[in-house]
C-alpha cells in the first residue's frame, strides 16, 4: 500500500498559494474530498464512545492513504455517540447519530457541518429526495420524520411503523422496513408522500432491514431473521429475500435462507443493479453475491472475509469491505475488485460500518 498522507490543512494552504500566484498551474483538487475515494463512517464504542469519519483516498489500483477523523479535523468537535448511518444527496451528506439522537448535515464539498437536526429518540437511517427534505426513520418514536434541510428542523411525521429501519422511494411512495426495533415485525410500511398518508403494509419475512431496487424497478427487501435467546424451542426464524412490485404492492417472489443462524445485513447492488451483495451474518459474516435473475438464495461466499460493513465504488464497481476486527481497536477497510480479488487494505476508525463515495 502506498504511504501518501494528504492533510486537509496542507491542501488548503496549497490552494491559497495558487490563488496568490496566477502563473502556477493548479495540480489536483482544491478540496481533497472531491477526489475519488470513500467516506467511511465509524460507529465508535457503544458505551460513551464517539463516532468518527475517515476518508480513504483510493482508485482502481489501491488505497493511497486514509485521513482519519476528518469531521473533528474540519469542524473542531466530535460527531457524538454511536454513528449509525450515512447518506448523501446532490449537495449534502447526512450522518445519523443513534446514541446522540441527532442527524448531522455536512456540506458535500467541504465536509463542514451546516446544521444539526434534533428532536429524535433513536434515529436509524436517512433517505434523501433532492427536494430540500430528508426522511429519517426512528426506532424510539416508531415514526419516520420529514426534515427541512435548510432549517434543520422536523416538519412532519409518518406513523404506522414499528422499529423502522431502511427506506426506499419508488413510484411516488416511501417504503419503510419495519424491523420491530426492540420487538419483532415482518412488514414493510407504504406511504404516499404527495399527501403524507399511510397506504398499508406488505407482509414479508421476519426482521426486514434493507430495501433496494433492481433493473426492472422492482424492490428487494432483505429480512435478517431472528435468534430466540430465551431457549424456547422453535423460536428462531430464517432470514429471507422478498421481491415486491412497488406499483401493485404485490409480492413477486421470495427466497428463504437454509441456515437459520445467519442474520444478514447491508444489502447493496453493483453499478448495473443486476448483482446484489450483502453480509452473510451481521457481525462477522462473509460477503454473499445474489443474482436476482437466478431466483435462489446464495449459499457460497463471494468474498471469504469477516465483514461488518460494505460499500460499492460508484466509479468502477469495486467493493469496500469494512472489518471491525475486535470492536475495541481501529478497524480495517479492504478494497476488492468486482471479481472478488483483494486489491489493498488500510486501517480506519473504530467499528467501521458504512461508506459512501462523495465524488459520484
Amino acid at each position: 500500500m502506498k504511504q501518501i498522507k494528504i492533510t486537509f490543512s496542507l491542501l488548503l494552504s496549497f490552494a491559497f498559494l495558487i490563488s496568490c500566484n496566477p502563473d502556477v498551474d493548479p495540480v489536483g483538487p482544491v478540496n481533497p474530498y472531491l477526489d475519488n475515494g470513500f467516506l467511511v463512517m465509524n460507529e465508535g464504542a457503544f458505551q460513551g464512545g464517539v463516532g468518527t469519519l475517515s476518508f480513504a483516498f483510493c482508485d482502481n489500483s489501491g488505497i493511497d492513504s486514509v485521513d482519519n477523523d476528518v469531521f473533528q479535523e474540519i469542524n473542531g468537535r466530535s460527531l457524538g455517540n454511536l454513528a449509525n448511518h450515512i447518506s448523501k444527496d446532490e449537495s449534502h451528506i447526512y450522518v445519523v447519530m443513534n446514541g446522540a439522537a441527532t442527524v448531522e448535515i455536512l456540506d458535500r464539498n467541504t465536509l463542514a457541518s451546516i446544521g444539526t437536526i434534533t428532536g429524535f429518540k433513536s434515529p436509524r437511517q436517512a433517505i434523501n429526495l433532492n427536494d430540500g427534505y430528508i426522511y429519517v426513520s426512528d426506532w424510539g418514536s416508531n415514526a419516520i420524520y420529514k426534515v427541512n434541510v435548510s432549517t434543520s428542523s422536523i416538519v412532519d411525521s409518518l406513523k404506522n411503523c414499528n422499529g423502522p429501519e431502511g427506506m426506499f422511494l419508488a413510484d411516488g411512495k416511501l417504503f419503510a422496513a419495519n424491523s420491530g426495533g426492540y420487538a419483532l415485525d415482518s412488514t414493510v410500511s407504504v406511504y404516499n408522500l404527495n399527501n403524507m398518508t399511510f397506504e398499508g403494509k406488505i407482509q414479508v419475512g421476519i426482521n426486514p432491514v434493507e430495501i433496494i431496487d433492481d433493473p426492472y424497478f422492482n424492490l428487494w427487501v432483505l429480512c435478517s431473521g431472528y435468534s430466540d435467546w430465551s431457549g424456547t424451542a422453535g423460536g428462531d426464524r430464517y432470514s429471507s429475500l422478498f421481491n415486491i412490485d412497488p406499483r401493485t404492492l404485490n409480492i413477486l417472489m421470495s427466497h428463504a435462507n437454509t441456515v437459520i443462524t445467519d442474520h444478514p445485513s447491508k444489502l447493496r447492488s453493483n453499478l448495473l443493479g443486476d448483482k446484489f451483495y450483502f453480509i452473510q451474518d451481521s457481525y462477522s459474516g462473509n460477503i454473499m453475491e445474489f443474482l436476482p435473475s437466478e431466483f435462489k438464495y446464495p449459499t457460497q461466499p463471494f468474498i471469504s472475509h469477516p465483514a461488518y460493513g460494505l460499500a460499492i465504488d460508484e466509479a468502477n464497481g469495486n467493493l469496500l469491505v469494512l472489518d471491525a476486527l475486535d470492536y475495541q481497536s481501529p478497524g480495517k477497510a479492504l478494497l476488492y475488485s468486482d471479481n472478488g480479488s483483494v486489491i489493498d487494505s488500510s486501517a480506519v476508525g473504530l467499528i467501521p460500518s458504512v461508506a459512501i463515495n462523495i465524488r459520484y
